[in-house]
């Protein structure tokens, strides 16, 4: 959609002033097409397009959490979900510091997946556009995916045994709405380090534990028992049921692997480290 018939439409509907017209392109690793409308020289607001299904996910995110002050405020929905609008977050993505991994994680626990809210039975799990009918269908299903692209940096063996674990994983029956892609790459930190925002939410109906992991795996370092579990032990029981975090661990490592060949491959070296150390966790 033309961007000029966006902002015509938000014009229209008392949404933006008529002196905010300076637009700037924000390029990264999203998939949707996102301008800043300028408010003189202060970045105001995000207009944010994708595909309709994209759209309408998202915002029901950011709606069913708008008090969580560390996610987006939308300002505006469009009636189709070819658009939405939201407020800027001012920061830095991609500006992730190693070593204070663990204090981000408990930030993380406390301050966001604290306040997911959980679904009635009649939602199903994973996205919206591809559910399935229980959370480890959901898993085994990103497990294929992960496999055919690790293929053999790691033996046949270790390939099987995940599909094992998650295979066996138990069906605890948590359905909460879950960011779905809650790793560093989508933290908006400012200078001195301090975590202000997270952005472009990819929903999944799942296990709240499944974000707090994510987060985790999203950069190589400290990928250690120590950094994580302060994190988990502050979350609800109700959130997380009987779980076993070694196991939950190194299938998020695994998925993590895999996106790590493709997208980050100068890291592998420290994930399959890591992975070495949550294996003999788990054996």
């Amino acid at each position: 959609m033309d961007i000029q018939f966006i902002l015509i439409e938000l014009y229209e509907a008392g949404v933006l002033e008529s002196h905010m017209q300076n637009l700037k392109p924000l390029t990264g690793g999203t998939s949707s097409e996102v301008v800043v409308v300028m408010d003189g020289t202060r970045p105001r607001y995000v207009i944010k397009q994708n595909d309709p299904a994209i759209v309408k996910a998202e915002a029901e995110f950011l709606l069913t959490y708008a008090q969580i002050e560390k996610l987006s405020r939308v300002i505006y929905v469009d009636s189709l979900h070819r658009y939405l609008v939201y407020a800027f977050k001012p920061g830095f993505t991609r500006q992730y510091s190693e070593g204070n991994k663990g204090d981000l994680l408990l930030s993380l626990a406390t301050e966001v997946i604290a306040h997911y809210k959980s679904l009635g039975e009649e939602r199903e799990y994973g996205y919206s556009d591809h559910p399935f009918v229980e959370w480890r269908d959901f898993l085994l299903h990103r497990t294929k995916e992960s496999e055919k692209i690790i293929q053999d940096v790691l033996p046949p063996e270790n390939h099987r045994f995940v599909h094992t674990l998650v295979a066996g994983s138990p069906q605890r029956n948590l359905k909460y709405l879950l960011h779905g892609d809650f790793g560093v790459h989508n933290f908006v930190f400012v200078e001195n380090g301090t975590l202000t925002g997270i952005i472009d939410p990819d929903p999944v109906v799942g296990e709240p534990l499944y974000d707090l992991i994510y987060a985790f795996c999203s950069s190589p370092d400290r990928l250690t028992i120590d950094t994580i579990l302060p994190a988990v032990e502050t979350l609800r029981p109700e959130m997380t049921g009987e779980y076993e975090l070694n196991r939950e661990v190194l299938q998020g490592l695994y998925f993590r692997i895999a996106t790590c060949i493709r997208h980050h491959p100068g890291d592998l070296g420290q994930y399959t480290e890591a992975w070495n150390y949550w294996l003999n966790r788990v054996r």
